[in-house]
C-alpha cells in the first residue's frame, strides 16, 4: 500500500464505493454511520463528507470524515471569541475514521488537515470562527497536538471533550 495510491475526494452520492460495507475503523458508531447513513446524510444536505480511496485496490473506501455547519453558544466557551453574537458560527467535524488495515500511515492526520484547510477557506467566504469537535477519550492529546483547545470540561461519564480550533490558529499553523 503506497501512499501514492491513496486519494482524497469529496463524497459523491452517485458513486458506489468499493468496500464501504466492510469499512472497519475500530469504532462501531463511525463504522455504522459510514455503512448505513453517510450517503443519505450527504444527499439530504445534512453534512458534507470527504473520503480516502486506495486506487491500487479499485478505489477501495478506506477512510472518511464528515463535516457540517454548526453554532456554539458563546457561554459554552471558557474564553469565548469576541463579538456581539450569542452563537459562535463554526464548522463541526462530526466523524473521522480510517480503516484499521491502514492505521499508522498518517491518514487520520491527512483527513484532519483537509478539514482544517476547508475551514480556513470557508471562513473567508462565509464568516465562521473555527472548527468544533467532540474528542473521544484517548483522542484528546491527538487534537491538542494539532492546535485544538478544550472549550469545556470533559463529560464525567463518557470523557468526551468539546474542543475548538480558531481560524486564526489554523492560519498561524499554515505560516
Amino acid at each position: 500500500m503506497s501512499v501514492n495510491t491513496i486519494v482524497l475526494e469529496r463524497f459523491d452520492i452517485t458513486k458506489s464505493y468499493n468496500g464501504i460495507k466492510k469499512f472497519d475503523c475500530g469504532h462501531e458508531m463511525i463504522n455504522r454511520f459510514a455503512i448505513n447513513s453517510l450517503k443519505q446524510n450527504v444527499k439530504n444536505n445534512m453534512c458534507q463528507a470527504y473520503v480516502l480511496l486506495d486506487t491500487s485496490l479499485n478505489d477501495k473506501f478506506i477512510g472518511y470524515y464528515n463535516i457540517m455547519a454548526f453554532s456554539i453558544a458563546k457561554e459554552a466557551f471558557n474564553t469565548a471569541p469576541s463579538g456581539s453574537t450569542r452563537q459562535i458560527p463554526a464548522l463541526r467535524l462530526v466523524m473521522l475514521g480510517v480503516d484499521l488495515a491502514y492505521a499508522g500511515q498518517g491518514l487520520g492526520s491527512k483527513l484532519l488537515k483537509h478539514s482544517l484547510e476547508l475551514t480556513h477557506k470557508l471562513a473567508a467566504q462565509t464568516g465562521i470562527a473555527g472548527l468544533y469537535l467532540d474528542a473521544e477519550d484517548g483522542k484528546h492529546d491527538f487534537y491538542r497536538d494539532r492546535g485544538f483547545s478544550e472549550i469545556q470540561e470533559p463529560d464525567s461519564v463518557t470523557n468526551i471533550l468539546p474542543m475548538f480550533i480558531s481560524v486564526a490558529t489554523i492560519e498561524e499553523a499554515k505560516q
